[in-house]
């Protein structure tokens, strides 16, 4: 019997520490940042512009996200001191803006 409540505290613990592990990964998913990256000219390739804000620029969300695009932390990264957007990402904005 005392192997069994052994067994068993041993068990509630194990559950206690995933709980703990699963709840900070996803408070450190939900605090990432992201950042704007400006469109080149034909609207057509991301640039390593980037912008805090891109309203004043880019006001509309239209259906062609031809002005602006915004990505994770995840989905860039820094070379040579500019960050830049990987390119198995440029499709997968979070969001994006588009010219008038």
């Amino acid at each position: 019997m005392k192997k069994y409540a052994l067994v068993l505290i041993a068990v509630v613990m194990v559950l206690t520490a995933s709980a703990f592990v699963i709840s900070s990964k996803s408070n450190v998913e939900s605090s990432s940042s992201t950042y704007w990256f400006l469109m080149d000219a034909s609207g057509t390739s991301v640039t390593t512009t980037q912008v805090s804000s891109p309203d004043d620029l880019c006001p509309d969300k239209l259906e062609d996200p031809d002005c602006a695009r915004e990505y994770s932390e995840s989905q860039t990264e820094v070379i040579a001191g500019v960050r830049r957007v990987k390119p198995s990402e440029v499709n997968n904005h979070i969001d994006f803006r588009s010219k008038d």
